[in-house]
């Protein structure tokens, strides 16, 4: 007689999908509103970035990558903003709103436990990390690749 002991596998998580139906490649326009600052503004042209708002110039792509990134993160945390209280999250208003092309992103405040930041797109609110909101409200003359003079060396008086 042989006893064995069946564990049943514990059902894997279902992943959770990217909160947008957009890759980084298909974004080609980037806008955001802060209240109290400037207005920025992003176009891709040919294969590179461009500051349309407030100035125009080469936009740093070390700045934009992060930001197209957004279309990717994944937020386990999901509710119905019908059932929440967008005053209390900051959501009505939005502390910032972005756009990648048509689709806006409204950020909230962070929340008390674990400093994760509410996102709202369209009928729901996603709690997400909140690795973007200090880039999205850094100085807009940041967000202009350096020039290549900046870049360079200065000689030293006397030279």
């Amino acid at each position: 007689f042989t006893l064995s002991l069946f564990q049943p596998r514990p059902d894997r998580p279902a992943e959770v999908p990217p909160f947008l139906d957009l890759t980084p490649a298909l974004v080609y326009r980037i806008f955001f509103e802060r209240p109290g600052r400037e207005t920025l503004a992003f176009e891709r042209r040919q294969g590179g970035w461009w500051m349309t708002a407030p100035v125009n110039g080469l936009a740093n792509p070390v700045l934009i990558s992060p930001i197209l990134n957004l279309a990717e993160v994944r937020c386990p945390l999901r509710y119905a903003a019908a059932g929440l209280e967008p005053k209390q999250l900051h959501l009505e208003p939005p502390r910032l709103r972005l756009w990648l092309n048509d689709r806006e992103i409204r950020f909230g405040a962070t929340t008390s436990t674990d400093g994760q930041r509410y996102l709202q797109i369209g009928a729901t609110v996603h709690v997400c990390p909140d690795s973007l909101y200090p880039l999205l409200t850094s100085g807009a003359g940041s967000f202009l690749a350096p020039s290549i003079e900046s870049l360079m060396p200065k000689a030293k008086s006397g030279e």
